[in-house]
Formats: structure tokens, C-alpha cells, sequence
């Protein structure tokens, strides 16, 4: 999911990718950046590695508009001298917690992120970002955000919190303990972290495993997901996620890929691909799933970061929407 940020004065536009599982905004890996009557220059030294991609560069105080109310400034960003795994786009308007900067930006312990600066500069009552997104099939795949408080005109359900999990490395994120249920047996559970910027629900192997063999899955190399038939289709059972007393159930249309997606990513037209993927790794370690845009588009989110800067009093919500249970891929 993509956002037009304005930044600078006069402004310039850039096309940033949405991320609630980082939290440095920067720009540059396309689009070059402009210094304007705005910018100012207050580190020759940032770095923020990711999970498929990387930047460096230098650090600017800036204007950076999101609308025309919604103005962060002074808004620190970072400017990519060099990035990689950003092809055709601008960077990232990074949402996470902001203990996630820590050590990302010379001779500053931590950096304030747009939903920090609005807050302190009053433009927004709280520091809580909700996500609406939607399925490709459905609205043109096009979501929204909310600043400051969730939109209710955006779900239908009951909106429920959990605290951000105390497991380490989730506990640094949006991360939440949950449990995994497919149809009526429990294939696991652990802690982990919503994440706006990742695609797909991603399991620790163990879980995944059981996941695999409970749906008769097979693994497709062309297209690096589980695979199935339409007989194996018709059996496939609800995937539950428990969280703190709430369920949110995939159903199994919402377990497979867009099918008009199907040759764009090397598969069979007439297959059906599941959206859940391999961690790499076992369960244990602290960081046992990431929900995506996969779960993502099927509920409504809300990230409320509380008070506090190491993320000890932050929350995550979930409600249905329209599209929990909608029949579009």
C-alpha cells in the first residue's frame, strides 16, 4: 500500500510505502529529493535495514504533509544516498513504534515519527493510526488511513484491543500474542507482529507445517506458496486467530490469493494459492508470525501507541469489516 506525502515548501510529492513494522520515514529510492525553504540538515549518517531491503543516507528536518491538515513539522527524515529493494518507489512513511529508530540516526537516541509530531504539534488527539484496507477485488484494492483515532465508518464489528505483547523481539513492534486454530484443532500459537508492509501471513515452520498438512497443501517452486486444487479448495476450513478472548476468522476464500493474480506471479490460471507462508524458522524465538495485508484487508486495524516510548503501554485493535467475509479473490 502506497501514500502521496508532500514534503517541503514549496512541495515536492512522493509516492511511500505504508509500514506499521518500521518506523524511520525517508525518501529517495527513486524520486530524487529536493531541499526546499523547509529542509534543514541535522545528520550526515542514517541506516535502516529491512527485511528486503536496506538505505543510508542523511537526515533532514522537514515539512512532510500527508494533507492539508495533516502537516508533521519538524518532521525528521532520512534521504537515501544509497538504497535497495525499493524499485519504483520513493521510500517509506514508516509507522511503527518509535523505539524502532534506536540507533538508526546519528546523535539522536530516538526520531519522532509523523504520527508523533502530529500529536505533540496538536493536530491530532492521540497517537493511534487505524488502517482500512481492501482487497484487491474489492474498491480497487484502495484502503485509508485515520490519524489521531479510528474511523468507525470503516468497520462493522465490535473493535477489540489487545496489549502489545511482552515477548522480545515483537514486544519492539506492533506485536501481539495470538493462537492459531484451523477448523476445530489448534495448529499453534506464539507472538508476533501486524504489519501493514508485509503481504502475506508468514508462520513460524512449525506452525506453517501444520498449516501445510492440514490443508493438503503443496508446495508450488514457480510461485513459492502452497498450492491446491479446486476438490482440495471445496475442504479447506476456517483459519481462527485468537486474540485476547476475540476470533477472527479467514474464511478459505480469504486464505488464497487474488486469482487474477495467479499468472502475474508464474501460476496456473485455474490453481488456488494460499496466502500463508514460511518464517524460516521454528517458533520459540519471540517472533512467531507476521500478519500482512492478507489478514489486514479482511479487518480493520488500530495501532495506538499510549504514552510512553518504549512501547510498554501500546495496543493493537481489530473489528470486521465488510470484506471479513466477502467473496472476493
Amino acid at each position: 500500500y502506497v501514500v502521496n506525502v508532500a514534503i517541503g515548501s514549496p512541495a515536492s510529492t512522493y509516492s511511500l510505502i505504508v509500514d506499521t513494522g518500521s518506523s524511520n520515514t525517508w525518501i529517495g529510492a527513486d524520486k530524487s529529493f529536493h531541499e526546499t525553504n523547509t529542509s534543514i540538515l541535522v545528520s550526515d549518517s542514517v541506516a535502516v535495514s529491512y527485511g528486503s531491503g536496506f538505505f543510508e543516507g542523511a537526515a533532514f528536518v522537514d515539512q512532510v504533509a500527508l494533507s492539508d491538515d495533516l502537516v508533521a513539522y519538524p518532521q525528521i527524515i532520512g534521504v537515501a544516498g544509497f538504497s535497495f529493494g525499493f524499485a519504483g518507489y520513493d521510500g517509506i512513511l514508516g509507522l511503527g513504534p518509535p523505539i524502532l529508530t534506536n540507533g538508526t540516526v546519528s546523535n539522536f537516541e530516538l526520531v519522532d515519527t509523523v504520527v508523533d509530531v502530529l500529536y505533540y504539534e496538536g493536530h491530532i488527539q492521540a497517537r493511534v493510526l487505524g488502517a482500512a484496507l481492501a482487497p484487491l477485488n474489492a474498491n480497487g484494492g484502495v484502503g485509508s488511513l485515520a490519524f489521531g483515532a479510528p474511523d468507525p465508518s470503516q468497520y462493522t464489528g465490535l473493535l477489540s484491543y489487545t496489549n502489545v505483547t511482552k515477548a522480545y523481539p515483537s514486544s519492539l513492534y506492533f506485536g501481539i500474542d495470538l493462537r492459531f486454530d484451523y477448523g476445530p484443532r489448534t495448529i499453534g500459537y506464539g507472538s508476533g507482529i501486524v504489519d501493514v508492509g508485509t503481504t502475506l501471513i508468514l508462520l513460524a515452520s512449525d506452525i506453517y507445517e501444520a498449516y501445510a498438512n492440514s490443508t493438503g497443501g503443496v508446495y508450488d517452486y514457480s510461485v513459492g506458496l502452497l498450492r491446491l486444487d479446486e476438490e482440495e479448495y471445496n475442504r479447506l476450513q476456517p483459519l481462527n486467530l485468537r486474540i485476547n478472548g476475540a476470533t477472527y476468522e479467514l474464511t478459505s476464500n480469504a486464505q488464497i490469493l487474488p486469482r487474477t493474480l495467479n499468472v502475474d506471479v508464474g501460476g496456473d490460471e485455474d490453481a488456488y494459492y494460499l496466502i500463508v507462508a514460511d518464517l524460516g524458522y521454528p517458533s520459540g524465538f519471540g517472533l512467531d508470525f507476521i500478519l500482512g495485508q492478507c489478514f489486514l484487508e479482511r479487518f480493520y486495524s488500530v495501532y495506538d501507541s499510549g504514552q510512553n516510548y518504549d512501547n510498554t503501554d501500546s495496543r493493537v485493535g481489530f473489528a470486521e469489516t465488510k470484506y471479513s467475509f466477502s467473496e472476493t479473490n
